[in-house]
């Protein structure tokens, strides 16, 4: 009797199993957005595409130009574009830290934003790289924010630079931080 008891017991277990996956399966799709990235932000989240770039970069308030942006798979990608020698290390932080607000807290499907901040020389029509960022939602966290927000003028700390994989250029050093 106890062995009819374990089958019958199996038999049950493997229907429900069977009625109840799909269901859950049903209710995860329902928690999806159109663009099957779960909406972490809420409801006034922008789902970032192809033909709503311009218009969601072009309300940021940068004070540096827009060089090139791009959109492809979860993934941003912008150039900031740095002419002349006006510029403090803290408006280059604070345009990367508004760019990093919009690309994790602003949106909803960008999983990672590929932030470069670049040099132009106008004389000799060339650019360098000054950083670079590679931030990915999944590492974003606010206190890494409010850190670049509130570097002033002073070498980026190892901490923001290892969570934000923040890389600095030689010219950067020289020119920006130890002239």
């Amino acid at each position: 009797m106890n062995r009819n008891w374990l089958i019958g017991t199996a038999i049950m277990l493997s229907a429900a199993t069977t009625l109840v996956l799909p269901q859950l399966a049903g209710n995860a799709l329902t928690a999806r957005g159109n663009y099957g990235v779960l909406q972490t932000i809420g409801p006034g989240a922008v789902i970032l595409e192809d033909d709503n770039l311009v218009d969601a970069l072009s309300g940021i308030p940068f004070s540096l130009m827009i060089d090139k942006a791009g959109w492809e798979n979860g993934v941003l990608s912008l150039d900031l574009k740095v002419n002349g020698d006006a510029h403090e290390p803290q408006e280059l932080y604070q345009n990367m830290a508004l760019a990093i607000a919009f690309a994790i807290q602003e949106t909803g499907n960008v999983d990672q934003l590929l932030l470069r901040v670049v040099a132009e020389d106008q004389w000799l029509n060339t650019r360098r790289l000054l950083l670079a960022g590679d931030i990915r939602r999944s590492e974003w966290t606010p206190q890494l924010q409010e850190t670049l927000r509130n570097a002033g003028n002073t070498p980026l700390p190892d901490p923001l630079k290892n969570g934000f994989r923040i890389s600095e250029s030689e010219l950067w050093k020289k020119q920006f931080i130890y002239p």
